[in-house]
């Protein structure tokens, strides 16, 4: 049985995930704010951002411990803000590169030591819509920002650790709720099963999917 994380696990993308990895024979912990009341899924409050130091995994031991025996992580957490950059607040740049972008990278470089050791590991991280490449946003370019830089660290990660068995890949999902076009709309349920599908298929590394339904900024 493989140890899984999801971080942002309790709602949404995540918990749909979350799901899928239980019905496939995983042991899974999620994290969140709230309890999802699943019984299969181990539950760990967090509340990274009202913590007294930024991510300091210090604050969640029993994350941290996880962390270190995962052999799959998931990471499908961070806030959106949708402002015009003459808008955007020092607040908003610090928490969106926070949790956005630092955030997966401090998980992953938790999980890599044991991952190497044991020579298997599956990461899967989330970033926006369309930041597979570097593009222009109107309105959120601050968000998009921090998960475009997801895309490096996805990168990075299956370049040089492939050889310890381990894969990374991202899924970058499109409009998940509130779309403005109901058929640009794709389910929660659609984005965890594309994110499983990458965890399955040891030959998808460095795998930035798109699912989007086509859509383009």
């Amino acid at each position: 049985m493989k140890n899984a994380v999801v971080i942002g696990g309790t709602s949404g993308i995540g918990f749909e995930l979350a799901k899928i990895l239980c019905k496939n024979e995983c042991s899974v912990c999620v994290t969140g704010r709230h309890d999802p009341k699943a019984k299969d899924l181990e539950f760990i409050p967090t509340d990274f951002i009202s913590g007294s130091s930024p991510l300091d995994l210090n604050e969640f031991p029993l994350l941290r411990e996880r962390l270190c025996k995962a052999d799959i992580l998931c990471v499908s957490y961070g806030p959106f803000v949708q402002k015009p950059l003459h808008l955007t607040t020092a607040q908003d740049w610090q928490t969106l590169a926070l949790y956005d972008y630092a955030l997966a990278g401090i998980a992953v470089s938790s999980v890599l030591p044991g991952m190497m050791e044991r020579k298997f590991g599956r990461i899967v991280l989330f970033g926006g819509t369309r930041t597979e490449s570097v593009r222009s946003y109107k309105t959120n370019a601050a968000y998009a920002g921090a998960k475009t830089a997801i895309s490096v660290l996805v990168k990075s990660v299956s370049a040089e650790y492939r050889k310890y068995g381990v894969t990374c890949n991202a899924v970058l999902p499109g409009f998940v709720n509130g779309a403005k076009d109901k058929g640009d709309a794709v389910s929660a349920l659609s984005v965890a099963q594309s994110a499983f599908f990458l965890i399955q298929n040891e030959d998808l590394n460095g795998v930035l999917l798109n699912v989007d339904r086509g859509w383009q900024p």
